[in-house]
């Protein structure tokens, strides 16, 4: 009888845990979104709100080769729909795909400049994505020149699946221009603070290269896109704020072409001015940089001769921090050379008495002095005084 009850309550026990089951959806039957574009719609607006256009990039299993099986067909679908907000339109896009959408594999978001430059609405369509509680911190962000769908359908010749091919474009371009990513979580972070913020802009070469341009502006007031930085400005910019490594610039030395890298760039900010109405900066750059191409003939193993080039990289690196300074803080009038973290880690009582005025409403930022400062190492003058 014992015995009986043992196996009686096995069962029993048995039946809820394999019950648990019901609900499963299988794997053929789901659909895994690789990454979202979002356009404002062609057909323009309403009285309520504007209509976006949002494409989502779905993964196609049969297609995706492994090393003894070949695809079958191309490894991704891209479906679209037009609407009022980000979720109505997903249900939509689902019902097309005729599969569970699966967002756990969400790895990238992409947005027209059209939508970054319209008030509101990059928080807008952001809002979904950090509220959704299945979507995931680290997907990455960008901003496309021209329509972000486009870039869906760029298929680089080594990588199956566009989206993918625009994620390592992000994480892995460590160029003078491109640096860190920027995730959701990240924005999250800057829209609970009130901060402005950068975001990777991206432009569409042809059907198979992309280009990372620079930095789109995403000032907190208007919320929009004020601005983009672009080229050597954006290789400026990331010298001023410290991340100029592997920086390349050519430049004349005594009228004879050279090309200099940047093997290590810091950079210091200094409050010298605390009055609120007159807030003073100074930025004191410091490079350490190594001589990779020279069509001259001086003999660079000579002290004299480094020292030219040294004062040449000086004077060209502060030209160039200047004019992007002047860009920043007179005509986009946005803080994109992260004062505002160094006034909130080193002088905390006087941030919280402007932070709601730095770069939106007196605009402290754009009414304050910056100085900068370069100094410059020459470390390794190549391995040969000239070729022949």
């Amino acid at each position: 009888m014992k015995d009986e009850k043992i196996l009686f309550a096995v069962f029993i026990l048995l039946s809820i845990v394999l019950y648990g089951c019901w609900d499963d959806v299988e794997i053929e039957e789901r659909a895994f979104l690789s990454a979202v574009a979002i356009d404002l719609a062609e057909d323009g607006t309403n009285e309520d709100a504007q209509f976006i256009e949002m494409t989502e990039q779905l993964v196609v299993p049969a297609g995706l080769s492994t090393l003894t099986q070949p695809g079958d067909g191309k490894a991704f679908r891209n479906l679209s729909d037009t609407g009022k907000g980000v979720f109505e339109i997903n249900s939509k896009i689902s019902k097309q795909g005729s599969r569970k959408l699966n967002v756990e594999h969400l790895g990238l978001i992409v947005v027209s400049r059209e939508i970054a430059e319209t008030d509101g609405m990059l928080k807008n369509v952001f809002d979904v994505f950090i509220r959704e509680q299945y979507m995931r911190r680290g997907i990455l962000v960008a901003v496309v020149e021209g329509k972000a769908k486009d870039i869906l359908e760029v298929q680089a010749e080594h990588i199956m699946i566009p989206a993918h091919y625009v994620i390592d474009l992000l994480e892995k371009d460590q160029s003078s221009i491109a640096k860190d990513p920027v995730r959701i979580g990240d924005i999250h972070e800057k829209l609970l603070t009130n901060r402005s913020f950068a975001l990777p802009l991206i432009s569409i070469l042809n059907d198979k290269v992309l280009q990372y341009e620079g930095i789109a502006v995403i000032a907190h007031e208007p919320s929009r896109m004020a601005g983009s930085i672009t080229g050597i400005d954006a290789e400026a910019r990331h010298i001023m704020i410290g991340k100029g490594q592997q920086s390349v610039i050519t430049l004349p030395v005594e009228g004879d072409i050279a090309t200099l890298v940047i093997d290590n760039s810091n950079s210091k900010y200094t409050l010298t001015n605390q009055d609120k109405q007159s807030l003073a900066f100074r930025i004191d750059i410091d490079l350490t940089a190594s001589v990779k191409e020279y069509y001259g003939d001086l003999d660079l193993f000579k002290k004299e001769n480094v020292e030219k080039f040294r004062v040449a990289l000086e004077n060209e690196v502060k030209q160039r921090a200047e004019q992007v300074l002047n860009m920043i803080k007179d005509e986009i009038q946005v803080d994109m050379l992260q004062i505002d973290d160094y006034l909130r880690i080193h002088h905390y009582r006087l941030w919280e008495e402007i932070k709601d005025d730095w770069d939106y409403g007196e605009n402290l930022f754009s009414q304050s002095e910056i100085e900068i400062h370069v100094q410059v190492d020459i470390m390794d003058p190549g391995t040969s005084t000239k070729v022949n």
